[in-house]
């Protein structure tokens, strides 16, 4: 690597004066580094005012998130500065005013520029070479997962948002990930040409076949195992880009030591004051640690309490010790101490705590492109506080599809019956090929430590493919496509092997505790006529008085008449439409607290 001298020399020479001269602020240098392929990129350093330590200043390299720049981390770099720390950052090639094409996170070229752009903070004046961390967020965390995993020479890393398991976090079951889709066709980020076009083919197709090799070449799933460096992760359980179970999965590998940290909140540091200003200690507590050598920072890298969990309903933060894989990552058999199963049923009412004795059939409608209006089930409100634990829960699901391929999306919900908010828990979701007209569907849920507190409900959320204009406000963390050709049609609950949801729950979180939900809590029966030419009834059935809402829709998802809407009460209603609507094929819903049911209606000319 070469350094753009005309720039670079002066700079350097006012730096060093400015360290003569305690009290003056912090001034970030920019400079140009020369790559060893002759591309030019864009970078910064700023060195501390105060005293040189013996041994030298420790650094610290900074690398920015994608699409961005160098100007990203100018005010971190003189903080850290400030702090006694050198700082440098600089803009990944392709992204911001650097020169070249990005190929991808961990290409060969991407790699290189790392190495040598962590030599060129190594050279800065005064600095001990044997004390630099590399520190990112998202794209800036991935890469200083990399310079543990490529064994660069660092003392230790920082990676905030990020994991290095490409193919698990974008092509998780068969589906591509919407928020890695959607940043793939950024302005902000000069992609190189074969590149763009693969992910271009893979957006735009729904076939996967040249992306799944291309994502696992770019994975660093084998190199888990031999990395030495400390390595501190923070990762949120919303993100919508990368997928914290992967996360979970690759330190679970570190032999290094190590720390992670996970909190409710999406593709960001935690939005919660005291969580951010936790995460904050500890990477300071971390950074001081591995390149002070500060004895008082020691417990930051006791395997002891390497793994914490911020609850998302309580807000508590639970440690747990590196080695107890069992009571964060995957359950022993028996369970440890302290930790049950709670299995929830689907059923016509919603979810209950009891397999629901009779089967349903529910309709799922899907527009093509724009997606499917979700299925809603929901407990009765609980007793008593149920807390999720971290090791991942799992979704079992019984649906039918007309073709291939079809998918299967799942989000958990704690909500609030009174207020009628509600906090995202976990998801998970399947994109299948099987042919047989019922197949079930299963796959591995997120993990998360979440409280869902007495009077609160669960509820869960159903797609059949994408979601109907995906909202990462409310379809939370890693959001996929649907396929180009929905198929998927119908979700069955009840039967001989019911749908249902297996969670890993404190010991105590029973079905005793918690009031079954009745399988005809709401009942939703056929349409009479149907075919229908100009007068319709609709007839429902509730168990308890709630606010009830039956709307109908055309197949392109528009509502076109509201019959019903308002507080009902306990018993067997009916609503009549007499007003004709157009010849064609039309679902009718009916919404409550406790179930979204929904039927198929077609009216003749």
């Amino acid at each position: 690597m070469k350094m753009q001298s005309l720039r670079t020399a002066p700079a350097i020479l006012a730096a060093v004066l400015l360290m003569a001269m305690p009290g003056r602020a912090q001034v970030a240098v920019d400079t140009t580094l020369v790559m060893s392929d002759g591309v030019r990129l864009d970078a910064l350093y700023v060195l501390p005012t105060t005293p040189r330590p013996p041994e030298g200043y420790p650094a610290i390299l900074l690398v920015h998130g994608f699409g961005g720049s160098k100007n990203n981390n100018r005010a971190l770099a003189v903080n850290y500065a400030r702090r006694g720390f050198a700082a440098a950052a600089y803009s990944v090639r392709g992204q911001g005013s650097s020169e070249g094409l990005f190929t991808f996170f961990a290409a060969p070229r991407i790699l290189d520029d790392l190495r040598e752009n962590i030599a060129f903070t190594k050279q800065l004046p005064g600095v001990n070479p044997a004390r630099i961390a590399v520190q990112g967020g998202s794209q800036g965390g991935l890469h200083a997962w990399n310079a543990a995993a490529y064994d660069m020479g660092v003392r230790c890393v920082v990676s905030i948002i990020a994991n290095g398991r490409a193919e698990e976090n974008w092509l998780e079951n068969d589906a591509m990930n919407w928020t890695f889709a959607a940043a793939t066709t950024t302005t902000d980020v000069r992609f190189d040409p074969a590149v763009a076009s693969l992910l271009k083919y893979a957006r735009e197709s729904g076939d996967y076949s040249a992306l799944r090799p291309f994502l696992r070449d770019n994975a660093t799933n084998a190199r888990e195992s031999s990395v030495t460096t400390p390595t501190a992760i923070f990762i949120s359980y919303h993100d919508g880009f990368f997928n914290q179970n992967a996360a979970l999965r690759q330190f679970e590998a570190i032999p290094a030591a190590k720390r992670i940290v996970l909190y409710p909140g999406g593709h960001s540091m935690p939005p919660s004051p005291d969580q951010n200003g936790y995460v904050l200690d500890v990477i300071d507590r971390w950074l001081a640690y591995w390149l002070k050598e500060d004895a008082s920072a020691a417990p930051v890298a006791s395997p002891d309490s390497a793994v914490i969990f911020f609850d998302g309903g309580t807000r508590a933060a639970q440690s747990y010790a590196a080695d107890a894989t069992s009571r964060w990552l995957l359950p022993s058999s028996p369970l440890p101490d302290g930790m049950s199963q709670l299995d929830l049923y689907f059923g016509a009412g919603g979810l209950g705590f009891q397999p629901p004795p009779a089967r349903a059939e529910h309709l799922i409608t899907y527009i093509n492109i724009l997606g499917s209006t979700p299925l809603s089930f929901r407990t009765a409100p609980l007793l008593s506080d149920v807390r999720i634990l971290p090791p991942p829960g799992s979704a079992r699901l019984l649906v039918r599809a007309t073709g291939t391929p079809y998918q299967m999306n799942l989000l958990l919900y704690d909500r609030d019956p009174v207020s009628g908010t509600r906090i995202p828990i976990c998801r998970g979701h399947r994109q299948a090929s099987e042919t047989n007209s019922d197949v079930t569907v299963e796959f591995t849920l997120t993990s998360v430590l979440h409280t869902v507190k007495a009077g609160h409900v669960i509820e869960a959320l159903l797609n059949g493919g994408a979601a109907l204009v995906p909202d990462q406000a409310n379809n939370f963390g890693n959001v996929v496509i649907g396929p180009p050709v929905p198929s998927l049609d119908t979700f069955i609950s009840g039967g001989s092997d019911p749908s249902r949801i297996s969670l890993y729950v404190q010991t105590g979180s029973t079905s005793a505790e918690i009031p079954p939900v009745a399988d005809d809590a709401v009942r939703l029966f056929p349409a009479w006529p149907n075919p229908s030419r100009d007068r319709t009834t609709f007839s429902y059935a509730l168990q308890g008085a709630m606010d009830v809402r039956l709307s109908i829709h055309d197949m392109m998802g528009r509502e076109v008449a509201v019959p019903v809407s308002g507080f009902m009460e306990k018993g067997r209603h009916a609503a009549i439409l007499d007003s004709p609507l157009p010849a064609g094929v039309y679902v009718y819903r009916l919404s409550t607290s406790r179930a979204v049911l929904h039927g198929k209606l077609v009216v003749t000319p």
